[in-house]
């Protein structure tokens, strides 16, 4: 008995974790590098993407060594 509840909780686990797994990923694909800043500041990128038809805009780090403005497609 105990080891049956064991099983399903065990699946229930990794159904969930593969499912935050899939949106992340999924999510991840909707940001977009913008390059109209050299520099990103938070408002100013956010403003930017809005302007130009995205949903949002953030701040971003990565390949370089300063931060870079991503905007969130409307499509997401």
């Amino acid at each position: 008995m105990e080891e049956a509840w064991r099983k399903t909780a065990l699946c229930s686990v990794l159904l969930v974790l593969l499912i935050a797994a899939s949106s992340e990923v999924a999510s991840a694909e909707c940001w977009k590098e913008d390059n109209h800043h050299t520099f990103c500041f938070d408002a100013d990128c956010k403003n930017t993407c809005r302007d130009h038809g995205n949903v949002d805009g953030r701040c971003a780090w990565g390949r370089t060594l300063w931060p870079y403005c991503e905007c969130l497609a409307s499509d997401c």
